[in-house]
């Protein structure tokens, strides 16, 4: 017999053996949403272990095709699925009324990760000065640089291992799978902004500069949005300590700064510049950053 304890409702019931997580609570009248019937369809019934995971029994069949589909950690099960063999369990509802039942079920049925935590870089880069040179330009011309700049953006991300995950403005952010990627991206686009530059030179007599910021930390992917416009994107503090470090470009007179998390993980090819200590919106604690200039070839 195995004692489960469910949270939020803070009840404590006896699990038989063989009977899953669901059936027990079912039983005992805790309101666990089951929108397919406990067939491991819709995952609705999902639970977080807190402690006793090793108590737990291996994924069936079934519950690891639902698991994969939706990028489950090992600590996230389907309670419909979910037998123990004895000792204490603790596990949390994480869908908890109707909206949430709703939205694991479309999830499920899109193939939509449930969210999930990986150690990514992000990048975050904006022109510098771009609200005078749009300012400037018929709208026709703003839109038609920002064309320029986004493809060629785009393109670097991808031949250096990375993608554009959003565009905010003239700005956009970009994810890669490590830092020596992402700052290898953030040189090719200045040279990219260089090009532009001469092109808006000549053409409106303003010049086009990129400010570009890197962090490496962990975050949150996850598939959000509504149900006519759903994609896969990257949330967390991460995101938002690299946003502010590209900010801090413009009271440090740079074009390039990393975190030093992200510069602990760059090789001595990398040629460091200035080494600063900045207070970022919205954190306590300082964030030393680092400015990086160029790559030694070889």
């Amino acid at each position: 017999m195995t004692d489960l304890r469910a949270l939020p409702d803070d009840v404590t019931v006896d699990v038989p053996p063989e009977a899953t997580f669901l059936d027990a609570l079912v039983a005992a009248g805790v309101p666990i949403a089951r929108a397919c019937g406990g067939k491991a369809r819709c995952s609705t019934c999902r639970v977080r272990v807190e402690s006793g995971t090793d108590l737990c029994a291996p994924r069936n069949a079934a519950e690891s095709a639902m698991a994969a589909r939706l990028s489950l950690d090992d600590a996230t099960r389907l309670a419909c699925q979910t037998t123990a063999r004895g000792g204490g369990v603790t596990v949390r509802r994480l869908v908890l009324d109707e909206l949430d039942v709703r939205l694991a079920s479309a999830a499920a049925g899109a193939g939509g990760a449930v969210g999930r935590e990986e150690e990514m870089a992000i990048l975050f880069s904006d022109i510098a000065g771009f609200t005078s040179i749009s300012e400037a330009l018929p709208a026709y011309d703003v839109v038609h640089v920002l064309e320029r700049w986004f493809a060629a953006a785009g393109d670097v991300a991808a031949a250096h291992g990375g993608r554009i995950d959003n565009y905010m403005g003239d700005g956009f952010m970009a994810v890669f799978p490590d830092a020596p990627q992402a700052v290898r991206a953030a040189l090719a686009l200045a040279d990219a902004a260089a090009q532009i530059s001469r092109y808006t030179t000549a053409a409106y007599g303003r010049s086009f500069t990129a400010r570009t910021g890197i962090h490496f930390g962990s975050a949150v992917v996850g598939t959000l949005g509504a149900a006519h416009n759903r994609r896969e994107t990257v949330i967390g503090d991460a995101v938002n300590v690299a946003s502010r470090i590209e900010s801090a470009n413009k009271d440090a007179d740079t074009r390039l700064l990393v975190s030093a998390d992200a510069d602990a993980r760059l090789p001595a090819s990398f040629l460091r510049g200035r080494t600063a200590t900045v207070a970022l919106k919205g954190k306590t604690a300082p964030c030393r950053v680092v400015e990086i200039v160029g790559e030694r070839a070889g």
